[in-house]
């Protein structure tokens, strides 16, 4: 039974950061519309691939700082669920003496981002692969560092760990 409470508190800490990265993208880009304007089509769904990376490119090149608002609202999605993520396995590893490791768990994590982040700059708003790339990339380098900032590369003492003089084995 215990067991299945530790997958069962990991799946719900990943549905969290999820959830709380999706929040981080929301809060930032509606935080950002005041200082961007918002763009504003009329019938953007129905217009063609070409159309659209058209109509894009204008608003982009009118807009200076439409696009690295963008990329500040697209990595704070992983930065934040990652430093939630590894926190969260934190408090269970702890609370339930499990041994989890944070990055099994942010690997997909930052994949899943990241791949949201492309298709958000490749399908749905065509951006073109070079803002795309800036966009992965400024994602992957935060979600790495809310990992390094959250101790998901700190080494862990165990159970072994020598606390007195006494115990120290001098062999």
């Amino acid at each position: 039974m215990n067991k299945f409470l530790k997958i069962a508190l990991v799946i719900v800490a990943v549905l969290a950061s999820i959830l709380l990265g999706g929040f981080a993208v929301a809060i930032v880009e509606s935080g950002l519309h005041n200082i961007v304007q918002p763009p504003v089509f009329a019938d953007f769904e129905s217009m063609s691939f070409a159309e659209k990376a058209a109509t894009i490119d204008n608003y982009l090149n009118s807009h200076w700082f439409a696009f690295p608002s963008v990329v500040m609202g697209h990595a704070a999605a992983p930065f934040v669920s990652i430093l939630s993520f590894v926190y969260l396995l934190k408090l269970i590893n702890k609370g339930l003496k499990a041994k989890f490791k944070a990055w099994h768990f942010a690997l997909p994590l930052a994949v899943l981002w990241i791949f949201v982040d492309l298709m958000m700059d490749l399908v749905v708003v065509p951006v073109g692969p070079e803002l795309a790339s800036i966009d992965a990339v400024v994602s992957l380098i935060l979600g790495i560092t809310a990992f390094i900032i959250a101790g998901g590369l700190r080494k862990h003492e165990g159970p072994a760990r020598v606390s007195s003089e006494e115990e120290v084995y001098r062999g």
